[in-house]
């Protein structure tokens, strides 16, 4: 078998795969709508498919469309109407579930119809002018194409099967193409239900937005109310009609689209690729989807091993990372299909995993290699690419604009039979693998042209070792506790069971053994029926000054914490649900809890695994940082100047940078090699991986994992919504008994700082809300003020933060005395939290 992952051009992400088994092909895809000519110099989906099948019409014996987003969907539509292809079996998203309708949408106007529709597209900040306008109106037909293309099929004959989940009729196709090794994954039914309930929720809540912008002025056109709601720039009556709506610092779009992804494998024995869609398995970010999306990844690891994955969501931080990693560990190498225009695909915190396991996996992307072929010689993969090298790890640059896309109804020319714009010369490409049996393949592609290449292999003997490198236990036993630093009685609370499980045995054990070994209490859960009487019995023989949890949610439980006393419950009623949260949050306070009466006597800070030894292994002991080179480094959010005042709280001369003037690719590490880091951005429940920041009228990138410094030896201080969640599950829609996902380094911020070695980051579990008139010292501001204040006196961060809450009560309420703020307030003291080891 061959698979062939053609050139996406210059636009940004898209996906199109052939593959060839003997006379045999599926076509899984088809690109962007405007693919069917070529442009620029990258040729049309017709010409790439000519390279390999020669003349059209194209027989292709199935055709996989795995969702409905115009980047897959793409140029189908237009191949099919023009009889350019021809199938004879059908997999394809079902338009129900992709475009689901309510019976509204027949009655909106132009404007609002195109805004509805391109907002369930994978947002395009990007676009401006003809190419935005052009994009809203590919948007707003890609249902009705969508819908053509099916009904053109069905009357020449092609087989349909809409997918809605597992059927009798997608076992049927599977066993018409065992020859190819079939096997369709998922999703399940209630996934895509999951997704599709979603969809229809978001339509909604862009029809009332639209109308909302709308009634204030009549003649805005779809291009400015898109721009209005992708950037949340929208009026206050708009979308979130509250009055707490200005206060959010929160941000962060929908994937329901991109989660009803069909997933299949091709092949089988020890030539098995695994096709992935737009899946997003590393952060779902639907409400509701986490143990789907656990069974999935569960489902895809069973299905295994691989020896070539195309990564989820053209390598987005949301389809892959370390966790999903785990459920294709076998695979020789990847590919990435996106194109040359979108410096966030692939993603740059994605690349930067890729290099750190380049030793032991190879890997070639469409933006920086053209065409990639994929081939097998018995077990052995090869991979042929057109252009650059493999492994390259280099991010897009911002400055390669994405081309107009083309209109569907401009007139096709002439198909080409093999054909291709010209390229520039590829240069050589190797990949050196060694096989089970112990040899070592070296596959070179040299251009034809006149050249001399010298081919150098080294090999060393022995596997590399893919796994995030972690001490040897009797290393882990010699390092001192927090480096050696003197540090006050504190009790360290863990579950020695759930954390091998989470990060390996030996290292759990050499972790515990570092504890032990500095004279620390540590209580050990494992097994206990009442936990919390035994850290209070433990704390009555020392005399304890804080209390540290050793591992995530998923080893020592967070508590689903009401933040509002039971009267301010009951007398703000409904509008809590304006609040994100519903006001309830998680909370590590009760492990301070020495006396049993429901309020922390000394100050709690949490290590987060997150999977991974190095987290605990830095936090513990210092390890990983460094002494930082500067004072202090200040970003906030353009429209939250009360930060500056907070800011100027922090000794040093370095001066408070703001999201107008700076976004994430202007940071370098160096900049933040600072002793104290304040950040006042925007955060999301959905991607902790990024901070938003604003500038006047629009959002943007102000900061992500790539920016922060490895190693680190930094206090951080957060004031982001969700800056410090360490699960994918806020605390108020969780439901007792459920799994739950943590985050890993590069999906969260606030964890690549701890595995950089920040001594502590502090920051909220919930939607923070920042002082935005009057005298900008309510809600958050006095919380951070204090924090830093505490700081400069010489506190620990754990203690620093349990004596700024204390400091938070006694001046509460801060001048707001409506019942929306006075539930606000009580939410900022209860939701800051302490992550690291914090002393």
């Amino acid at each position: 078998m061959k698979l062939y992952l053609f050139d996406m051009g210059s636009k940004i992400y898209g996906d199109c795969i052939l593959a060839v088994e003997g006379d045999r092909r599926i076509l899984i895809d088809g690109a962007h709508p405007g693919d069917w000519q070529p442009s620029d110099t990258t040729p049309s989906i017709p010409q790439q498919i000519a390279k390999v099948l020669g003349k059209p019409p194209f027989k292709i014996d199935l055709l996989v469309v795995t969702h409905c987003h115009s980047d897959h969907i793409g140029c189908l539509p237009k191949m099919v109407q023009d009889g350019t292809v021809e199938f004879e079996w059908a997999l394809v998203a079902d338009e129900k579930m992709g475009f689901p309708t309510d019976g509204e949408d027949a009655s909106l106007d132009a404007e609002t119809a195109k805004v509805v529709a391109a907002m369930c597209e994978e947002p395009r900040p990007d676009l401006d002018g003809p190419a935005l306008d052009q994009f809203l109106t590919d948007a707003v037909k890609l249902s009705d194409n969508y819908s053509a293309m099916l009904s053109k099929l069905k009357t020449d004959g092609t087989k349909i099967v809409r997918y809605t989940g597992p059927s009798a009729k997608v076992k049927q196709i599977e066993k018409a193409f065992s020859d190819f090794g079939l096997s369709v994954l998922g999703p399940t039914n209630e996934h895509l239900t999951v997704c599709r309930d979603e969809l229809a929720g978001l339509k909604k809540k862009v029809r009332k937005a639209a109308d909302g912008i709308r009634a204030s002025d009549a003649a805005v056109d779809a291009v400015a109310i898109y721009r209005a709601l992708l950037s949340n720039s929208a009026p206050p009556t708009v979308g979130l009609t509250d009055d707490l709506r200005q206060y959010l610092d929160r941000v962060g779009p929908g994937a329901a689209l991109n989660d009803q992804s069909i997933v299949l494998t091709l092949g089988t024995d020890n030539q098995k690729v695994l096709l992935t869609g737009d899946m997003q398995l590393a952060v779902p970010e639907v409400s509701g989807l986490d143990d789907s999306m656990t069974a999935l990844l569960e489902t895809i690891k069973v299905a295994g091993p691989y020896q070539f994955v195309k990564l989820p969501h053209h390598a987005s931080y949301n389809g892959f990372d370390e966790n999903v990693l785990t459920a294709f560990k076998d695979a020789q190498a990847f590919g990435i299909s996106t194109g040359r225009g979108d410096p966030k695909h692939p993603d740059p915190g994605v690349l930067k995993f890729l290099e750190s396991i380049a030793d032991a996996y190879h890997w070639a992307r469409t933006d920086r290699n053209g065409r990639i072929t994929v081939s097998f010689a018995g077990s052995k993969l090869k991979i042929g690419v057109d252009d650059g090298e493999l492994n390259d790890s280099s991010p897009n640059a911002k400055d390669v604009m994405p081309e107009e896309e083309g209109s569907s109804e401009v007139p096709s020319p002439p198909v080409p039979a093999v054909s291709e714009a010209p390229r520039r010369p590829p240069g050589p490409v190797s990949v050196v693998r060694t096989t089970t049996s112990g040899e070592v393949e070296v596959t070179a592609k040299i251009p034809h042209q006149k050249t001399k290449v010298t081919i150098t292999i080294e090999i060393e003997p022995g596997e590399p070792d893919i796994a995030e490198p972690a001490k040897p236990v009797s290393d882990v036993k010699k390092n001192q506790l927090a480096g050696g630093r003197d540090l006050p009685a504190l009790l360290f609370v863990t579950n020695s069971r759930r954390l091998a499980d989470n990060i390996g045995k030996s290292e759990a054990t050499g972790a515990i053994a570092t504890i032990t070994s500095s004279r620390q209490t540590i209580v050990d859960l494992d097994g206990l029926a009442a936990p919390l009487d035994a850290i209070r019995r433990a704390a009555q023989n020392v005399p304890v000054k804080g209390v540290v949890i050793l591992g995530g949610y998923d080893v020592v439980p967070s508590e689903r914490f009401d933040t509002l006393p039971p009267s301010l419950r009951n007398s703000i009623g409904p509008s809590a649900q304006n609040d994100p949260d519903n006001f309830i949050v998680w909370s590590d306070q009760i492990y301070g809890d020495l006396d049993g009466d429901r309020l922390a006597d000394v100050p709690v800070s949490r290590i987060p695994d997150g999977h991974t030894a190095r987290i605990v292994d830095v936090a513990l002991t210092g390890n990983g940082g460094v002494s930082p080179s500067l004072s202090r480094f200040g970003l906030r959010n353009f429209v939250r100047p009360f930060a500056d005042n907070v800011y100027t709280g922090l000794p040093g001369p370095e001066t408070m940078l703001t999201s107008r003037e700076v976004h994430s690719e202007a940071i370098v590490s160096g900049s933040l090699s600072a002793k104290l880091i304040y950040l006042m951005l925007h955060g999301s429940d959905t991607d902790a991986s990024r901070f938003w920041g604003e500038t006047q009228g629009g959002m943007l990138e102000a900061m992500t994992v790539g920016n922060v410094p490895d190693p680190c030896g930094a206090v951080i201080f957060a004031g982001c919504c969700w800056g410090a969640l360490t699960v994918r599950t806020r605390a108020s829609v969780y439901r007792a008994g459920d799994p739950l996902q943590v985050v890993t380094p590069a999906q969260s911020i606030a964890l690549s700082f701890l595995a950089g070695g920040a001594s502590a980051f502090v920051g909220c579990t919930g939607a923070h809300y920042s002082p935005v008139e009057g005298n900008l010292d309510y809600f958050g501001a006095p919380m951070h003020s204090a924090f830093w204040r505490q700081i400069s006196l010489g506190k620990r961060p754990a203690e620093a933060l349990f004596q700024a809450k204390i400091d938070y009560i006694r001046g509460m309420p801060h001048g707001r005395t409506k019942i929306e703020e006075l539930a606000i307030e009580n939410k900022i003291l209860r939701q800051f939290t302490c992550l690291g080891l914090g002393w």
